[in-house]
């Protein structure tokens, strides 16, 4: 990537950022932990990642990188680009499956993902890290801090 191409995408992580974070500031404010609380982690999350773009960008000499090992590989760009797309499944399935079901199978399809190619993936631990850390994420956000995630089919039976 360009550095002029680098600069611009941090600018529009900062700019969108602190337009986040504007919105977020019009949202009602209950308590210390209350609906508020994530989206300004995310919109802080999006200034910082967007002001670390611009000020390594503006570090650096311009030089593309020289050698073959520093560019993106067509390995590394097609695992991002499959991350990108199981985020845009996980957010279409949040609401007919429930967080649970949809984080557990994201998770899974994630750790799947990741896996390094000379290992043999192991199914049953990705399995069982995807649902343990997937119910564990629901019973913390919705009963310790009473942020209301969806339960899709799951709901008629939580308490």
């Amino acid at each position: 990537m360009s550095r002029n191409s680098e600069l611009i995408i941090g600018l529009a992580m900062l700019g969108a950022g602190i337009g986040y974070l504007f919105m977020t500031m019009q949202l009602p404010r209950r308590g210390a932990v209350d609906a508020t609380f994530f989206p300004y982690a995310l919109g802080t999350a999006m200034v910082g990642l967007g002001l670390l773009q611009v000020i390594v960008t503006l570090r650096r000499t311009g030089f593309l990188p020289s050698t073959a090992s520093e560019r993106l590989q067509p390995r590394q760009i097609l695992t991002v680009m499959a991350t990108l797309g199981l985020v845009a499944c996980f957010i279409a399935a949040l609401r007919p499956l429930g967080f649970p079901v949809a984080a557990a199978l994201f998770l899974f399809a994630q750790f799947c993902l990741l896996a390094p190619a000379t290992q043999k993936p192991r199914l049953f631990l990705y399995v069982v890290l995807a649902v343990v850390a997937a119910v564990l994420i629901f019973v913390t956000f919705r009963y310790g801090f009473r942020l209301m995630l969806p339960g899709g089919p799951l709901t008629p039976y939580l308490p």
